[in-house]
């Protein structure tokens, strides 16, 4: 049995406390958006996070960080920012429907927005993603 803060009823909760943020955050231009990916691996509840290759260029190179990056100009809202970006750097495509709900924006160093979209991905096997060796290593909260 899956503990309480996975629940189908607490999904519920979450989404309800988060569904006005959600429908605000959701339409305002942000530089960035990542994905807060709530899983269980092998039972026991976890989050997916990366560590970034310190061949990256740039300020983020060896940083640990959850799936993300730059809104394009094609992305419908922060929302399609995060599952794109997911898709890209993990090889995990989380349908829209998973989504929970948009946590309050953060500041990086440069004083961009950088919105969190909250989502629970269900059961993980960490060995079956494909993460873009390009971007970094794949953890999870349980390792």
């Amino acid at each position: 049995m899956l503990p309480d803060c996975l629940t189908a009823e607490g999904e519920q909760r979450c989404r309800q406390l988060l569904a006005k943020a959600t429908a605000q955050l959701r339409v305002r231009p942000a530089a960035a958006a990542v994905l807060v990916p709530l899983c269980s691996v092998r039972g026991v509840p976890a989050l997916l996070y990366t560590l970034r290759s310190s061949r990256l260029a740039g300020r983020h190179k060896g940083d640990v960080s959850f799936p993300g990056g730059k809104c394009d100009p094609t992305d419908q809202d922060v929302v399609h920012t995060a599952l794109r970006e997911t898709h890209e750097e993990l090889g995990l495509a989380v349908p829209e429907d998973h989504v929970w709900g948009i946590l309050r924006p953060v500041y990086d160093q440069a004083k961009n927005t950088v919105v969190p979209v909250l989502a629970g991905v269900g059961p993980v096997d960490p060995q079956s993603l494909k993460p873009n060796p390009e971007e970094g290593q794949l953890h999870s909260g349980t390792e």
